[in-house]
């Protein structure tokens, strides 16, 4: 899996490895009162969905790079 290369002086998005059998995973940006709403996602067939608030990437732990 290629990686997008971040722009200067940009972090690149955190990756969360989640267990295989994982269906959804939830996603609050991890800032707490900074972080961004709770939404969940669902993994439908896919080995990886990323947030769209806040780039996050869960990637399924069989598939992990």
């Amino acid at each position: 899996m290629n990686q997008p290369t971040p722009k200067a002086g940009t972090p690149a998005p955190e990756i969360l490895i989640v267990d295989d059998d994982a269906d959804e995973v939830s996603c609050d940006g991890g800032g707490g009162a900074l972080g961004h709403p709770v939404v969940w996602y669902s993994f439908d067939g896919r080995s990886s969905v990323t947030c769209q608030y806040c780039d996050r990437e869960f990637v399924k732990r069989s598939h992990r790079g």
